[in-house]
């Protein structure tokens, strides 16, 4: 005999609008069947923040998390939920290491088939926990040498964290070393422009199985822009994109993600940035097709993972995409095993 449950969705968001949006559409959804015939009807709040025991059990059959980084308490909380096994959108391994160490992400893609930028990665500016003796093994920098393969201009950014901070681009070795002298304790990375005959980049926005790319232009400030454009890539162009943003998603471990591409001059995409596990959602910028689209694509994961209760995974599959970088074959070769990985999740409506 079917039964009428209640399937409990916590969301992190700290009075954020695009938060406060989900959570009313997704009280808002009719009840439904799951695969076993029961009736769930979705409960959406935001979770309580209070001292937690050991031995505590959360009510929440899944939590959404677009504001652990903004509180300490949360990651902790957050990793305990998900090594129980409550769903929670980001995987919380998954969004509090690579948000810190883009330069992984560089390294992982590329070695996956994913084209991506000439990169180099430099030993932090100042570094208190070193001092005298230990500076022994740091090598003189190669700043010439470096800078013949990813040329002038450049674009000069952190490795760690969010929000375009300290994000420059240095015309010559003056600029160069300027920025690097004033990021202090930060990893940067000193990365090859691509050079394109477009204004534009593009920005998928990524939940669940749903990728939206959209023709997008960087400014500073929160001045960037999302254009409505549905046929601003050739078919060719679409398909390389949303199967590099698909391999990247699963090799992280993201389920929200925004991925951005730059076109080069021959037509090719390049991932130049894609560790942001928690997109831009604010609806003056996004607007009302892209904004709704954001909203509807968590609605329907939350009713996916209610409707046939996958098993979560505490551990990304990292894994399986360690092996395929290792094999010695051709990068794209490694491409297109890394997608029949990455495909198993996006064309597999149970997972």
């Amino acid at each position: 005999m079917s039964k009428n449950i209640n399937f409990n969705i916590g969301l992190v968001h700290f009075g954020n609008q695009f938060g406060l949006d989900l959570e009313e559409r997704l009280n808002q959804v009719a009840p439904f069947e799951d695969k076993n015939g029961d009736k769930v009807k979705i409960k959406a709040e935001h979770v309580e923040i209070h001292e937690i025991d050991l031995d505590y059990e959360t009510s929440y059959d899944m939590i959404i998390d677009r504001g652990s980084h903004r509180f300490k308490q949360g990651i902790g909380i957050l990793m305990t939920y998900a090594f129980k096994g409550i769903y929670v959108i980001n995987n919380p391994l998954s969004f509090h290491f690579f948000i810190e160490n883009k330069d992984v992400g560089y390294s992982i893609a590329k070695e996956l088939g994913i084209k991506v930028p000439t990169t180099f990665i430099l030993p932090p500016h100042t570094t208190p926990s070193l001092d005298g003796d230990d500076f022994r093994y740091h090598k003189i920098f190669e700043w010439d040498k470096m800078m013949e393969k990813v040329k002038f201009p450049c674009i000069i950014k952190p490795a760690g964290g969010r929000a375009a901070i300290a994000v420059n681009k240095a015309d010559n070795m003056e600029e160069l070393l300027y920025h690097y002298n004033e990021s202090k304790e930060m990893i940067m990375t000193v990365q090859s422009i691509v050079e394109s005959d477009n204004e534009w980049q593009i920005r998928c926005i990524c939940v669940g199985r749903k990728i939206v790319p959209i023709k997008y232009i960087f400014r500073k400030m929160d001045g960037s822009e999302y254009i409505y454009d549905t046929e601003f890539l050739t078919p060719e162009q679409g398909k390389k994109v949303i199967e590099s943003t698909r391999i990247i998603n699963r090799a992280f471990g993201y389920e929200m993600n925004s991925v951005e591409f730059i076109i080069d001059k021959d037509g090719e995409p390049w991932a130049i940035d894609f560790n942001n596990p928690i997109p831009d959602g604010r609806a003056s910028v996004l607007g009302p097709i892209f904004y709704n689209d954001y909203q509807d694509a968590f609605v329907q994961r939350a009713i996916e993972i209610a409707t046939y209760k996958p098993k979560y995974l505490f551990l990304p599959k990292l894994n399986e995409y360690s092996e395929i970088a290792q094999m010695k074959i051709s990068k794209e070769e490694k491409f297109n095993l890394a997608l029949v990985e990455a495909n198993k999740y996006y064309l597999d409506n149970q997972i």
